[in-house]
């Protein structure tokens, strides 16, 4: 149902450094990103996800959630360190979490603009 995603950003560059440590234990990588955007997709193949820079009094983060697939629960938890260590905050550790589902593996972050981000490894229903 979804065609694409974008975020907006403070810092381009500084998205660069934390979206590729983040993607990579996903499968995702840079997927023809520009001085302009950075575009990111599965493989480095389609662009799915993108990102732009914001400026002002332009609001980033209100509200933002976007759920991204994990193959198995060693990229959550890989992908979940990756950001820690890129300046995310963490909402929810990685892990079991049977209060969301019986079968639901997964973390939620805030990446430095304040875009909640969650990966899930594991059934949402």
């Amino acid at each position: 149902m979804i065609d694409h995603l974008s975020l907006g950003v403070r810092d381009l560059a500084g998205a660069r450094r934390f979206y590729d440590a983040f993607f990579a234990p996903l499968g995702c990588a840079d997927a023809g990103s520009t001085e302009a955007e950075l575009a990111y997709g599965p493989g480095g193949e389609s662009r799915q996800f993108y990102l732009y820079p914001v400026t002002g009094d332009q609001v980033q983060g209100l509200g933002s959630h976007v759920a991204f697939a994990a193959e198995t629960r060693a990229a959550v938890d890989a992908a979940y360190l990756a950001a820690i260590a890129n300046g995310a905050s963490s909402v929810r550790a990685a892990g079991p979490h049977p209060d969301i589902a019986p079968d639901y593996y997964g973390a939620i972050v805030l990446d430095p603009d304040g875009n909640k981000l969650e990966l899930v490894a594991g059934a949402m229903h």
